[in-house]
Formats: C-alpha cells, sequence, structure tokens
C-alpha cells in the first residue's frame, strides 16, 4: 500500500473522516441503511459510485480506500467496525476484511477501464 512518508501515522490512526473525505462521502451516500448496494455489497456500492463517478473522484476513493484496506488489515473486523462507527458515525459493518479488499479491487478495476 502506499504512504506519504512524511506522515508517521499508522494507516489505523489515519482512519478519520478529515484524513478520509471522499471515502467518508462513500460511506454515507452508497453504504448507509438506506442504500440498495450496501444491503448487496460493499463491491456493489463501489460499482455503483464508479458508474456515477467523475473520473478524478473515482481515483481519489481509490487512493482513499487504499488505506482503508492497510486500516482494516491493522485493525481487524472488530476495531475496523468500530471505527467506523465512531469516526464515521456509519452504519456499515464488515465481515470479513476480503469486503474492504473486494471493494477496493472494484474500484481499480473501474479506473483501469
Amino acid at each position: 500500500m502506499s504512504r506519504n512518508y512524511d506522515d508517521h501515522r499508522t494507516n489505523a490512526e489515519r482512519l478519520t473522516a478529515d484524513g478520509l473525505p471522499r471515502f467518508a462521502v462513500f460511506l454515507s451516500s452508497y453504504l448507509n441503511d438506506d442504500s440498495s448496494a450496501a444491503a448487496s455489497s460493499a463491491a456493489r456500492a463501489a460499482y455503483d459510485y464508479a458508474a456515477e463517478a467523475e473520473l478524478d473522484e473515482l481515483g481519489e476513493l481509490a487512493r482513499e480506500w487504499e488505506i482503508v484496506c492497510a486500516a482494516a488489515r491493522e485493525m481487524g473486523v472488530e476495531r475496523f467496525n468500530a471505527a467506523l462507527r465512531d469516526r464515521f458515525r456509519s452504519s456499515w459493518r464488515v465481515v470479513a476484511i476480503a469486503e474492504v479488499d473486494a471493494a477496493f479491487e472494484e474500484l481499480t478495476r473501474a479506473l483501469r477501464e
């Protein structure tokens, strides 16, 4: 995972709404209780976002999602879900880190196309 080496925080520490503003908007818009994509998967939500977003917005979310993936691995499922709830006020809950990775794969696939 890429990382700004001037920033000595861990990826878990960088997992905040201020630090990842595009991800914060994605969570509230695409992975909330009212979203049909949230009912299916994060990868489906990423697919829906990619279909609607401008290329620069998609690139920003993919860069931020890379940090999200690394943070999820550092934290584990339980702590990651707690961070989503506490730091983002998100109702999205992951069952496995693979869900986070699958969404990232969807975003990067969309960028390649």
